[in-house]
């Protein structure tokens, strides 16, 4: 029976931190993600709703 030392508890311990530290960063990638994903979208919209603001001044403009 393999004996466990100091070492390999040690060992265990280090592979289960940086595990844990990986997948908090990856969690954080996919955070990112979807914030920039989100971020396209409004400004997206936002042009849309300058656009539809810009074309209804012009239509008042002309209208004069």
């Amino acid at each position: 029976m393999t004996q466990l030392t100091e070492e390999h508890f040690q060992l265990h311990d280090t592979n289960k931190d940086k595990r844990y530290q990986e997948q908090k960063i990856k969690y954080l990638q996919d955070r990112v993600d979807v914030l920039e994903k989100s971020l396209g979208k409004l400004q997206l919209k936002v042009a849309d709703m300058v656009t539809w603001i810009d074309t209804k001044l012009e239509r008042k403009n002309n209208a004069k």
